[in-house]
């Protein structure tokens, strides 16, 4: 008789222990080839409750934890804009997780793209943290580059200074196309920095 599967409840639990406590174990022993939709429901429901919270909030007029503000409170506006928020982040997710197996395997990543996914996928753990008040988004996006680079240590078998670098590189190759643009005059900085203020 086949061991009955563990409820969706009991798996985010587990997992989201793990992941916190231990990421090494956790990314180390993490299968890298089975499925999409396990990783897709934990990271989704990661998501949701941090929108959750988020929506609360705005309906009930408090502050948010790191200082932002929402103008349009309308709760019928605010839930549109939240599930067309959450296609938008499932979309990101495999964009992401495509640049970042991209840079994995420049750097002789060994894992297939659905190794690369899930890690990703289990590392929006840190999206927690991001309900921490002043700090929190700086905290969320720390500790995600953390689990990525431990991440790809394990599931790539990579090396650390290799592990450290394949989440950066995406951002560095961004950064380089950005200021040669400018610098050939093709993206003026003026009208760059009037974008950023509004």
């Amino acid at each position: 008789m086949s061991e009955e599967r563990p409820r969706l409840w009991e798996d985010i639990l587990s997992s989201g222990k793990d992941i916190i406590f231990r990421p090494q174990v956790f990314f180390q022993a993490m299968p890298t080839t089975e499925g999409y939709l396990q990783p897709l429901l934990f990271a989704s429901t990661i998501f949701l409750i941090v929108l959750a919270y988020n929506v609360l909030l705005i309906v009930t007029g408090l502050p948010f934890p790191n200082g932002q503000e929402m103008k349009d409170k309308a709760l019928g506006n605010v839930m549109l804009k939240a599930g067309i928020l959450y296609l938008l982040w499932i979309l990101g997710l495999f964009l992401g997780a495509a640049v970042l197996h991209l840079s994995f395997k420049l750097l002789k990543g060994k894992a297939q793209f659905q190794g690369t996914f899930r890690l990703l996928a289990y590392s929006t753990m840190a999206n927690f943290l991001s309900l921490v008040p002043l700090l929190g988004q700086y905290l969320s996006s720390v500790y995600a580059l953390v689990l990525i680079m431990l991440g790809g240590r394990y599931v790539h078998g990579l090396s650390t200074p290799r592990a450290i670098a394949a989440p950066l590189l995406p951002a560095l190759l961004s950064w380089a196309i950005v200021l040669t643009l400018i610098y050939a005059g093709i993206l003026p900085l003026e009208k760059l920095k009037e974008g950023l203020r509004h």
